[in-house]
């Protein structure tokens, strides 16, 4: 919206909800005002507000009435209840032949309560599925295999099926009630002891947890301690007794486990919170919600993440369904194994995000730094089922099972330590099996090793000989140092590069990365006395920046890189020829990867001065050597990462004949070699990226640009299987989206937004780890929202934002340095309050800009120098006010311009509309029925009303436009007007 007030301010991010998220949202309408009031509400209404969903209305509401008169009363009350929400009779409380007696447990897969079978007249665990699940197919398809994978196991340590059924819609299964806690709250129970620094004699166990998924809701006192009898935990434990107790219970697990495994049951969420221990210290394994059945198909598709992250295996964590087997079962036994002798898990992080990367890429602490009383041999059994290659855990349940056996009888073990030679090894044969992977794509290193764990050995041996060996000629020991670099240059540069257009192999491109990095900075240590290897130590430090920065740490690549210019830009002295040559060319390559890490720490002053010296290098370096394409490539690329700096300035000119400048270039490369993939690609995004920045001037030309780089990347990305074509395609069909939106062609825009959003869903769903491609969808998805509003379709859009705004508040959980994120989140949420607007829930719309504007604000409070973000804060402090103003709330639509009053101390325009703000919500405060109460404030606002307008004019804003403004006709009585304008300065 213009700051006038004509239309909303709508935050637009250029880079569809279907039917039945729409069902979910009526329903959930449905079944608030049911908890709140006790009677039924009216499906008639409901169905008159979703004319085609009313079938399925009508359907549902018999269902959701079941269900809340089965709970009503059994879970925890507030200390206030309404005579209409008290519970029903409990006659009510049946799910057929069950009688519902408490809530125990409740999850994303099911709620559990306790439950007596009438028939039988016996206790039972019944797991019920929410009704939200009801509507989603996969989610019922997964609850139906948690029953059948039960009810086939028939295992002392599995906890049984008795019945499935379907009451009214309601789907249910009945389980053995299993009095006792889970292993999740026993190791809370022995943390707090750990913290007291003594274990109690007796104490109440943390509560009853039956064949649920979730915490407890409320737990009673047992007649036994459940703790002490499977730990005696009167004994420390940092002692030998409490880890042989804990081996005894994992051997029980691994032995059902086992079991499941014979049956073909998987059961992947292997975790404490699903592992019971009963009133006799005998463990039950439950909650196979997430089990894979070998004949089933279609639960899960490649790439889902499905499980706990914390207990995942590194192949669950990359998404890598197709190689989850009983070795996934094994390792999430063994992080757990590993925390109860620890009480620490195996991985940690801040957010997902950061679990994952440590999965994938950290090894845990060894068990005996963190507690010297776990024996040697339960270390390395439990090291063995944590292995991160499948083929070295234990290959089934049973033979993990048979090493805590044999441990407990004081037996040797099979499991054995590795040496440092098959550590090398091993990690050279898997590697070798990832990487032929891409065989298709590099025949990787053949004449050198096929390994990158063998390449460093090989290189830091060459090195220390290259280095050390006075007796060896220098042309050999040059030779050796340089078949070293190269092997792990091209590990660390090319093949990583390879992997990272591979779908699913992520993870192995960062070991690679993590290799090299290793070799790097081995070779920095002990290179940097010798003063003729400073070029190559200032390559070392570059391309250690790169890998830092890939591996996530974008502050120490910062550092890194800073020491690479440093070095380089000494060894500028040299007398000219081919050494000087060559450091201009590597001087050039480290100043744009410093600009691109200034630009990300919120540093724009400084990465443009980067950019300009880099392009100084690199002109020179190009018009010394016409014909060689690489340094016309080098030079094309920062000519548009500077564009894309500038636009982000709100410099667009400059960003124009920035890219402009790239595209010339390219296209004269593209002429001598017009089927060079990598070539048309960067034509490609300099295309459409030139388009994103001519919007704000010319609109047709932009849709020129972006159509004229689809014709040059849709037939890359069908062509090549390349993550960046399709990727970059997807950007494409996004900024068409926004193009063809501008010209209120929603149906279009809705048809561009989508094919970008299949493209993302499927790059974010093999590569998990590309943080990129969920922020990339997170932004499609933001701009579907916004054309499904334009469209009229409220509830279609809201719950477009809420799958977005899901993606984008995890990543800025994940990266909180990252103010991007933040600023995304916020945009997300101010497009999310509108479509709530539109749907009548103003309440929910004001906390949703509420959170928009404290979001923003921190972006724009750390990093002033970007113009989007101090924009984006004064469109949703605007949007925010105008809602209080339609909920009758004034006096907050006053705070509110205020604060958008400071934004602008020098923009006329702005703050004349500002001063409308403050004259409307003064009308509004005067015609409140407590109009003494308000007299007061409808002054100061048209007093603050006046003040603004003043600093307007002051400022360059026309006031003989506003001065019709029935709003400001206050201003008129006595000649208030007149005096204004006089009282401005002349310009």
């Amino acid at each position: 919206m213009s700051d006038d007030g004509a239309a909303d301010e709508t935050v637009v991010w250029y880079k569809g909800s279907d039917r039945s998220e729409r069902l979910a949202l009526a329903l959930d309408r449905f079944m608030n005002e049911l908890e709140q009031t006790g009677l039924p509400p009216d499906v008639g209404a409901l169905a008159a507000q979703y004319p085609d969903l009313a079938d399925e209305l009508h359907s549902y509401a018999e269902s959701l009435q079941v269900l809340h008169q089965m709970t009503a009363g059994l879970r925890p009350a507030p200390a206030v209840r309404d005579e209409a929400t008290a519970a029903p009779p409990s006659t009510a409380k049946r799910l057929g032949d069950f009688e519902i007696i408490r809530e125990i447990g409740r999850g994303g897969m099911g709620v559990v309560y306790e439950a007596r079978q009438m028939s039988l007249n016996r206790p039972v665990a019944l797991k019920v599925l929410p009704f939200a699940a009801m509507l989603d197919q996969k989610q019922i398809a997964r609850f139906r295999t948690e029953a059948q994978a039960a009810a086939q196991l028939h295992h002392p340590n599995i906890v049984p099926v008795y019945a499935v059924g379907q009451e009214r819609g309601v789907h249910y299964f009945a389980m053995q009630y299993i009095p006792g806690q889970s292993l999740e709250a026993a190791i809370a129970d022995l943390r707090g002891a750990m913290r007291c620094q003594a274990a109690p004699a007796s104490r109440t166990a943390r509560g009853d947890r039956a064949a649920g998924d979730a915490a407890p809701s409320a737990r009673p006192q047992h007649d036994r301690d459940t703790l002490e009898t499977a730990f005696s935990t009167r004994v420390s434990t940092r002692s030998g007794a409490y880890c042989r107790s804990v081996a005894r219970l994992v051997l029980q697990a691994a032995e059902a486990l086992h079991h499941a495994h014979q049956f073909g049951v998987v059961h992947r969420d292997v975790k404490p919170s699903n592992l019971l221990i009963d009133r006799d210290g005998k463990l039950w394994v439950t909650d196979f919600g997430l089990a894979r059945v070998q004949t089933d198909s279609g639960v899960t598709v490649s790439g889902d993440i499905v499980g706990t992250v914390r207990y995942m295996s590194p192949e669950q964590a990359s998404g890598k369904t197709a190689l989850v087997d009983a070795r996934t079962d094994v390792y999430s036994l063994g992080a757990t194994l590993y925390e109860l002798l620890t009480l620490t898990p195996a991985h940690h992080g801040e957010g997902r995000q950061e679990i994952i990367r440590h999965i994938e890429t950290a090894e845990p602490a060894a068990p005996r730094t963190l507690n010297p009383s776990v024996p040697f041999d339960l270390e390395t059994i439990t090291l063995r089922a944590l292995a991160k290659a499948r083929d070295e855990r234990y290959e089934t349940a049973s033979e993990l099972a048979a090493d805590l056996r044999r441990f407990l009888a004081g037996e040797p073990t099979l499991a054995r330590r590795p040496t440092a030679v098959d550590r090398a090894v091993k990690w050279a044969l898997r590697h070798r099996r990832g990487v032929a992977i891409a065989a298709a794509l590099l025949v990787l290193l053949s004449v050198v090793s096929a390994t990158s764990a063998l390449l460093v050995i090989q290189a830091q041996r060459r090195l220390a000989l290259a280095l050390d060996d006075q007796r060896a000629s220098r042309d050999r020991a040059q030779r050796m140092y340089e078949q070293a670099r190269a092997a792990v240059d091209e590990f660390g540069g090319e093949v990583s590069s390879q992997l990272a257009a591979l779908p699913g192999a992520e993870p192995l491109r960062r070991t690679v990365l993590a290799q090299a990095l290793r070799y790097y900075q081995g070779f920095i240590e002990q290179a940097e006395q010798d003063p003729t290897l400073e070029a190559d130590i200032a390559s070392a430090y570059h391309k250690a920046a790169a890998m830092t920065k890939s591996l996530g740490d974008g502050d120490e690549a910062l550092r890194l890189c800073r020491q690479a210019v440093a070095l380089l830009e000494q060894g500028l002295s040299a007398p000219a020829g081919d050494q000087l040559l060559g450091i201009q060319v590597q001087l050039g390559r480290a100043y744009n990867s410093l600009a691109l890490l200034l630009a990300e720490q919120g540093d724009a002053s400084s990465a443009e001065q980067a950019y300009a010296r880099a392009l100084r290098l690199q002109r020179e370096v190009a018009d010394l050597t016409p014909g060689r394409g690489l340094a016309e490539q080098e030079l094309a690329e920062t000519y548009s990462d500077l564009g894309l700096l500038q636009a982000q300035l709100g410099d667009k000119d400059a960003a124009r004949r920035s890219l402009a400048a790239c595209i010339d270039v390219l296209e004269s490369l593209v002429a001598e070699q017009p089927h060079h993939a990598t070539l048309l690609h960067d034509l490609a995004l300099a295309r459409n990226n030139l388009s994103f920045v001519e919007r704000d001037a010319d609109w047709r030309r932009a849709e020129q640009s972006c159509r004229h780089a689809l014709q040059l990347i849709e037939p890359l990305a069908a062509q090549h299987d390349v993550a960046a074509y399709r990727s970059d395609l997807a950007l494409t069909y996004n900024n068409l989206g926004a193009i063809l939106s501008h010209r209120d062609q929603w149906p279009e825009a809705c048809q561009s937004y989508e094919s970008a959003i299949a493209l993302q869903r499927q790059l974010a769903r093999q590569a998990p780890a590309v943080v990129a491609y969920r922020r990339d969808l997170a932004v499609s998805l933001n701009n579907l929202g916004q054309a499904r509003q334009r469209l009229n379709d409220a509830g279609a859009a809201i719950s477009v934002f809420e799958e977005a705004r899901g993606i984008v508040s995890q990543l800025a959980s994940d990266y909180p340095s990252e103010l991007g994120f933040r600023s995304l989140f916020a945009a997300v949420e101010n497009n999310r309050a509108m479509a709530l607007e539109a749907a009548g829930d103003l309440d929910a719309a004001l906390a949703a800009y509420q959170s928009a504007i404290e979001h923003q604000r921190t972006a724009h409070e750390r990093s002033p120098d970007v113009p989007d973000y101090r924009e984006f804060l004064s469109k949703h402090l605007f949007n925010y006010g105008r809602a209080l103003r339609a909920a009758g709330r004034p006096a907050e639509a006053v705070e509110a311009a205020l604060q958008r009053r400071v934004l602008w101390p020098d923009h006329g325009e702005h703050l004349g509309h500002v001063a409308v703000e403050l004259a409307e919500a003064a009308a509004l405060l005067r015609q409140s029925t407590s109009v003494a109460d308000n007299a007061t404030l409808a002054e100061t606002a048209e007093a603050e009303a006046a003040a603004t307008l003043r600093q307007a004019a002051a400022n360059g804003c026309d006031l003989e436009r506003l001065k019709s403004a029935a709003v400001l006709a206050f201003l008129r009585h006595e000649g208030g007007w007149d005096k204004l304008i006089d009282s401005t300065p002349s310009p």
